[in-house]
């Protein structure tokens, strides 16, 4: 009789996490064990971060499919909010006493007021019957790099970057299993963004694997023509620039995603872009669409000044310039102009990215933050009555890690070692991690041919190895070198298996 297949690897870890548990005290380690604990047993977290104004409310709102977050500058875009599922609607705020206030949302949008002062707030918890969080949380962050400084460290402490490593207990436990960062078209600034970026992933479990950059407001690229096509060089630069930080740049035009994805546009504004429309002079409509005061007070145009400003806040010049082309080509119901929506915004990438990539690994993302915690919390100095505890966690972590079965979360320790800057590797072999962690079976990504891809699994296994031999490298260098090979010899013997 066949043995059992061995239990997920989240599943071992929470395992583990539930015997340690067995021999905590209360203290600092036991609240960040339970922690650990029901993050493994939570949806995926998938933060959404970027500096102030970038888009990254409106972002979180096309990803839910519903205008929630608060994207005008109040309250709740100051204080870390996390989307998670639940049949009962309503936000808790949750205070830095650890003290919690329910609110009811406002006709489905957060409330206005958080009914404490912003600096009394940890952060607000919202519960949505909303499927998509069934799968994963969505976590929405104040503006990183401006604004104050306040809200600066509450990002973050939240994304588990700030430095403060396994001495803050529970709050120095990471919650970001993916994250999509938000960068603002300012040209002239994107070196120093990109470097700020970098630092992010110190002491957190994120790397490559697990982050994507978005290109935001991509529609402000261009006045004519299309922003997307606009934007892509831009993003092939900037992916140059973040090669090993993320695993992808992505242009999107943040309000018109939210317009198609968000239940908001309806068939009475579909007639009112059939007015707009209606305004065929070319030169009319030029001065109709050059700015959007030109759009408010155009005399030609038979729509109220509500109307206009409602059009406005849903699509923005540039979508209303693809509302009107659409109308010329024969667009009439709120479907047709949801579809071409949808295309112009650039989401359906990046919403593939989100399903596929992130959800697909989610058990092994999870997996790999909550190992980087636990083992975190065995090197706690501020629990002497856990002590021996928490240090008897080394042992069958270490058995963990070395398990051959478990080459996809090794692989995922040595992308976060480049996204770090821990490990630096010439383009070939950042190529080749890449590779091997952009999908939950890296076989895919050498190749279907059995003949051909053994053949590149074993180059990679030589180029690793020669790389990883060489007398320069360090002790850690050469240990992440031997995780990569062993994964092309694995792959080699797979597809040798395959040719016979």
């Amino acid at each position: 009789m066949a043995s059992p297949p061995p239990p997920p690897i989240s599943a071992r870890i929470r395992q583990l996490c539930d015997d340690v548990l067995e021999h905590l005290v209360p203290g600092p380690g036991r609240t960040m064990a339970e922690q650990i604990s029901a993050k493994l047993a939570a949806p995926l977290t998938i933060t959404v971060a970027g500096g102030v104004s970038s888009g990254k409310s409106t972002l979180v709102n096309a990803l839910l499919g519903q205008r929630i977050a608060a994207v005008d500058a109040g309250e709740c875009t100051r204080v870390v909010t996390e989307f998670r599922y639940g049949a009962h609607e309503r936000a808790e705020v949750i205070g830095t006493d650890g003290s919690v206030n329910v609110l009811p949302l406002a006709r489905g949008r957060m409330p206005e007021q958080l009914g404490r002062p912003i600096e009394q707030i940890s952060s607000v918890v919202v519960y949505l019957s909303n499927a998509l969080l069934a799968h994963l949380a969505v976590v929405d962050t104040p503006g990183l790099n401006t604004v104050t400084e306040v809200n600066e460290e509450t990002t973050a402490n939240f994304l588990g970057v700030s430095g403060r490593e396994g001495e803050q207990t529970a709050s120095a436990v990471s919650r970001a299993d993916a994250l999509l960062f938000l960068l603002p078209l300012l040209r002239q600034a994107d070196a120093q963004i990109l470097r700020g970026f970098s630092k992010l992933f110190g002491g957190s479990s994120l790397s490559a694997a697990s982050a994507v950059a978005v290109l935001s407001k991509v529609d402000r690229l261009t006045k004519d023509g299309d922003p997307l096509a606009a934007a892509a060089p831009i993003a092939e630069r900037v992916a140059a620039e973040l090669r090993g930080v993320v695993h992808s740049v992505l242009p999107v035009v943040g309000l018109l995603a939210e317009t198609a994805q968000a239940a908001v546009f309806t068939e009475a504004d579909a007639r009112a872009l059939a007015t707009v429309a209606a305004v065929t002079d070319p030169f009319d409509r030029d001065d109709m669409l050059l700015t959007a005061e030109d759009f408010l007070s155009f005399d030609l145009l038979e729509l109220d000044r509500p109307t206009r400003v409602r059009l406005l806040s849903m699509l923005d010049l540039y979508g209303l310039k693809v509302a009107v082309k659409a109308a010329d080509d024969g667009a009439r119901t709120a479907s047709d102009y949801l579809r071409i929506f949808d295309t112009a915004s650039g989401f359906a990438a990046l919403h593939q990215v989100v399903m596929q990539r992130f959800a697909g690994q989610a058990e092994i993302f999870k997996a790999h933050a909550a190992l980087n915690d636990l083992r975190r919390a065995s090197y706690l100095r501020n629990d002497p009555d856990n002590l021996r505890a928490l240090r008897a966690l080394r042992s069958p972590l270490e058995k963990i890690e070395l398990d051959p079965a478990l080459l996809q979360l090794r692989l995922l320790e040595v992308a976060n070692a480049v996204s770090t800057g821990d490990l630096a590797l010439p383009d070939p072999l950042v190529s080749d991690v890449l590779t091997l962690t952009g999908t939950t079976d890296p076989r895919s990504a050498v190749g279907a041919v059995a003949t051909r891809s053994r053949d590149i699994a074993a180059d990679g296994a030589s180029r690793w190895s020669t790389w990883g031999n060489d007398a320069r490298r360090s002790p850690t260098e050469a240990r992440l070198a031997r995780v990569v090979k062993e994964a092309f010899e694995v792959m080699w013997h797979e597809f040798e298996g395959a040719d016979r």
